[in-house]
């Protein structure tokens, strides 16, 4: 039996006074009523959909239980499996332990050679870069030499015109004049 939702013989004199004929007040009244009585959710509905769902949820509740029970002896061998890795672990590490520090104790030995070596090569440094410097200078000194030289032959007071002669010849004196004599 469907519930009523709404009062038909109210909602049918107001269809009336509206100024529908009675007849068609009274068929759309009990069409609206039975309309909503078919689609309308009673409290039973809403029980029964509760009770479903409460069912299902117990069922797979107890599905996953019976998955996580299965699963529990096999986490408990995975556990016990690392429980046995692990003094082997710490036995390897254990051996690795003199290994590291033997190495480090090479390092440590190699610090004072690498100190020399630095040493070595710092001496060195130095050396190469007052070698270096007296080069450059020497280089520089040359450079200002040959700047200097080419400078003075494109430069230099050349005699022209009639003196030049006696300046040839005063020059050829000059260089026919006897040497003194070589001191002992």
């Amino acid at each position: 039996m469907n519930a009523t939702v709404i009062d038909t013989l109210k909602f049918a004199d107001r269809l009336k006074k509206a100024g529908f004929e009675p007849r068609q007040a009274e068929g759309l009244t009990r069409a609206l009523g039975n309309e909503l009585a078919e689609r309308m959710v009673t409290k039973r509905d809403l029980d029964d959909a509760v009770q479903t769902l409460d069912t299902t949820l117990k069922t797979m509740d107890a599905k996953f239980e019976a998955k996580f029970a299965g699963l529990e002896p096999r986490f408990d061998a995975i556990d016990a499996r690392f429980a046995g890795l692990e003094p082997r672990f710490d036995a390897r590490f254990a051996g690795l332990e003199p290994r590291f520090d033997a190495i480090d104790a090479r390092f440590d030995g190699l610090a004072p050679r690498f100190d020399a070596i630095d040493a070595k090569l710092a001496s060195q440094h130095r050396e190469f870069s007052g070698k270096f410097n007296v080069l450059l200078g020497t280089m520089a000194l040359g450079f200002t030499l040959v700047i200097g030289l080419m400078g003075y032959s494109l430069f230099s007071p050349r005699f022209a015109g009639l003196n030049a002669g006696a300046v040839a010849i005063e020059s050829q004196a000059v260089r026919t004049l006897p040497q003194p004599p070589a001191l002992d």
